[in-house]
């Protein structure tokens, strides 16, 4: 075994092999895969092998699409045999909502490029030999892509490729350490030796927590069981050779293949099992299976002969019930790992086989290009922090599995695992009708119950009208005519100080670094000049900085600051002082809170865009005079232990001039109408300045920073994108992210964001259009839930676009 190289690959299923490969292929062959049995002894040897393009998200379709397109001439192209049989598929609806689903997504795929297609039940009938419709089916989508892969061929063959341009595997070769030389490369001893890598990749699967954890890092991978059936042959699919679709009913929670001359028969009806939860997988678990759970699937049987009477002929040849490698949300683990430079997760992949192909893409492009084609935020590993206890993890991820084919409603709010982390303001905020959901782990209130409104759970999940629209109507009128209170808790903070902080912060953020006692919004770019973050920065001194960022971009931008922080001169910290925050938002702020400071708050004093450290009802408070929302107000940063208290004397003067509490939905749906972009949803990492319509916040006057040279560069030339505004004419449900945009009957681009205004009355919509596909005022449609509905380009800020209200 080699004792140095570039890249270390720790895992040998699917995913492993396919970032080997695809770093040889990007010509990175300096590169070792450690395996610590034989390659596909862990989940991928027993995987059912499907690979669908049917996703739920633009980045789900996306890797699904590259996975499929990659692996079809895999086989021809690195000399390797690969059983890979490209069937389609079709998911029946037996639910009104599900055909509203499948609308949507055909509309995700059009505006991602694909081609999902919805269908009759008579087409699905006469697509499928043995899979009958009754009167509860009343239509479904097609997928035109999926097709079933053998697993281990798949991955012999990746390894083939990777080995036939120089990569290393090595076989029975378990990882026992990780550490940290103290000149950052890592050494990484398994059971042939020890190996000095400058880069390591987890790609272990279930074991990927144990092999996080050997170097220092959390890792919420949890394990579940998964378990499918393959039925005894059957004589009728002998004499039938033709290729016919895979099945996936979603509503009866089954997905049905053939396997040979058999049926192969998985469902997700259950909720999640966890495998053992205290201590992680055996060191010597491979080739094994779980013991059976026929139980499990016996229900789910009896459904699906309905629409397979042939699977009552069959018997059960073998049940396959397996580990799966899960995280919280469901989504894998995929990117930096935090704090820890050149450490990448590769991880907690539940569907390994159909996304191993783009995520040894993201892997590649990350170590010989920086940064990635696709916005992969999404599977930021730093999406989770120290919040995400172990329990947390299989609580979450065992709800999730049993979700997996359920309806995913855009409000759907989760409960299990919580709270976690909460404000002082917690308990009370519940007391008074706040409906509390989570973000990053922080409990806030989304929005408050009302004597009339109240929350029913899942019981009131739609794509149309939800009964807390009625109330977020009422808290954002209320703000608007007086004064409003939100508990923001989890507020992304950095303090940065020291005599290089405004250098730094030059460098690191394309636009200028605010005088002592203003405020400025920035953004911090990519080399290739794409949008890495945003950031507001406060100048609390001459040398003193506040930062606040995206909640969920916590640890994600830490790392991105941290990685450029100089040697010395600058010192830079996460989190601050006053941990907690209140915003008071509405034309009545300054009266509710003039009384209870010394400080002068008038418009002269505390301008737009300014900061002082205060105090306020007798306590310290950072006081920042800007708004998400579109109104006067502040927001007051402060210490949790004086949160009660300081709150406590806020409420009693809003109460006494016809204020309110509003929560995360009422957020929201202000900014949309107030045109203000959200970090994931309106801009990220695919875009440029020019692109998002934020060209204005580059100050190329001030020297050099990070994407300068890609932006100068860029200005001379035609963005691909218009972010726009849109309003909704025809009465319609709120459209949805990537939903399609059309100008005689062409498609020109799709929905980021989408909201009722309350206080406009104007049905707002942010979008990207091609560049010059739609003019002010010009008409188009937009397809929601599939449907057509008239909308017109406009400003996109509805909401007082002068910022009179701001800065009265």
């Amino acid at each position: 075994m080699k004792d140095t190289a570039r890249v270390v690959v720790i895992g040998g299923g699917a995913v492993g092999t396919s970032i080997l490969y695809h770093l040889a292929l990007a010509g990175v062959t300096d590169t070792l895969l450690l395996e610590r049995n034989e390659l596909t002894s862990g989940s991928t040897w027993h995987a059912a092998g499907n690979i669908p393009t049917y996703a739920t998200s633009w980045l789900g379709m996306r890797a699904g699409n590259y996975g499929w397109s990659t692996y079809k001439h895999l086989a021809e192209k690195v000399d390797s045999a690969i059983t890979y049989r490209h069937t389609s598929a079709f998911w029946p609806a037996h639910t009104p909502e599900r055909m509203d689903l499948f609308r949507h997504l055909c509309g995700i795929s059009e505006s991602a490029g694909f081609d999902l297609q919805m269908l009759s039940p008579s087409e699905m009938d006469k697509m499928h030999p043995f899979w009958h419709p009754d009167e509860s089916i009343l239509g479904g989508i097609l997928d035109p892509y999926e097709g079933d892969i053998d697993p281990s061929q798949l991955t012999q063959a990746l390894a083939k490729g990777a080995r036939d341009l120089g990569a290393q595997v090595e076989r029975f070769a378990p990882v026992k350490a990780i550490d940290r030389t103290a000149s950052g490369e890592w050494l990484v001893t398994c059971a042939k030796g020890t190996v000095k890598a400058e880069i390591v990749i987890n790609a272990g699967g279930f074991y990927g927590r144990k092999i996080s954890e050997m170097a220092g890092l959390p890792a919420p991978v949890v394990t579940l069981e998964h378990q499918y059936l393959v039925t005894e042959p059957l004589k009728a699919l002998e004499d039938h050779a033709d290729i016919f679709p895979l099945v996936r009913d979603p509503d009866i929670r089954f997905y049905l293949r053939r396997e040979r001359n058999a049926f192969l028969v998985g469902s997700y009806a259950h909720d999640g099992r966890p495998a053992w939860e205290e201590d992680g997988p055996p060191d010597d678990f491979a080739h094994q299976l779980f013991p059976d759970s026929v139980e499990d699937i016996l229900d789910v049987l009896e459904a699906t002969m309905v629409h397979v009477p042939l699977l009552g002929e069959a018997g059960a040849q073998r049940f396959v019930n397996g580990p799966i490698a899960y995280a919280p949300d469901a989504l894998p683990l995929v990117g930096p790992a935090a704090g820890a430079p050149n450490f990448y997760q590769a991880t907690g992949v539940q569907v390994g086989i159909t996304h191993s192909a783009a995520i040894g893409k993201a892997m590649a492009e990350w170590i010989t290009e920086g940064e990635t084609e696709w916005d992969l935020s999404a599977w930021d590993p730093r999406r989770f922090g120290d919040w995400t206890t172990q329990d947390y993890a299989h609580s979450r991820a065992s709800q999730h599995y049993d979700l997996q084919y359920a309806i995913p409603f855009p409000h759907r709010n989760m409960q299990r695992g919580r709270p976690v982390l909460c404000t002082p303001l917690f308990e009370r905020l519940k007391d008074q009708g706040a409906v509390m959901g989570q973000i990053a782990g922080w409990e806030r209130a989304f929005w408050f119950e009302t004597d009339a409104i109240k929350d029913n759970g899942d019981a009131d999940l739609s794509f149309h009208h939800e009964p807390w629209q009625e109330a977020v109507t009422q808290e954002c009128k209320t703000v608007a005519r007086s004064v409003g209170v939100m508990d923001h808790g989890g507020f992304t903070k950095y303090d940065l100080r020291g005599p290089g902080a405004e250098a730094f912060l030059s460098s690191v953020l394309c636009g200028g670094v605010p005088k002592p006692g203003r405020v400025r919004l920035s953004y911090m770019l990519t080399p290739k000049g794409h949008i890495w973050s945003e950031a507001t920065v406060a100048r609390l001194a001459g040398d003193r900085f506040l930062l606040c960022g995206p909640t969920l971009a916590d640890l994600r931008d830490f790392d991105w600051l941290n990685a450029h922080l100089p040697a010395e001169g600058v010192t830079l910290s996460r989190g601050y002082k006053h941990d907690a925050a209140l915003m008071v938002m509405g034309p009545k702020s300054r009266e509710v809170l003039a009384p209870l400071t010394d400080a002068d708050l008038s418009a002269a004093a505390a301008p737009w865009l300014s900061v002082a450290e205060i105090t306020l009802a007798g306590f310290p408070v950072t006081a920042m005079r800007v708004s998400y929302v579109g109104e006067l107000g502040w927001e007051l940063h402060l210490a949790s232990e004086h949160l009660v208290a300081v709150y406590d004397t806020i409420m009693t003067r809003v109460n006494e001039v016809g204020g309110c509490q509003f929560g995360s939905y009422a957020l929201n749906a202000m900014r949309i109408e107030k045109g203000y972009h959200g970090w994931g949803s309106d801009f990220g990492t695919e875009y440029t300045l020019y692109d998002a319509g934020l060209d204005r916040f580059a100050n190329m006057n001030k020297g050099e920073f990070i994407g300068r040279d890609a932006v100068e560069r860029q200005s001379g030339e035609e963005a691909n994108w218009e972010w726009i505004g849109l309003e909704i004419s025809d009465d319609s449900p709120e459209p949805l992210a990537s939903d399609p945009i059309l100008k005689d009957g062409e498609w020109i681009g799709y929905v980021t964001s989408a909201s009722q205004g309350y206080r406009t009355g104007t049905h707002c919509v942010l979008a990207y259009i091609k560049r010059g596909s739609l003019g002010m005022g010009a008409d188009c449609t937009v397809r929601v839930l599939g449907q057509p509905r008239n909308a017109r380009r406009h400003n996109p800020h509805v909401y007082d676009p002068d910022n009179l209200k701001m800065k009265a």
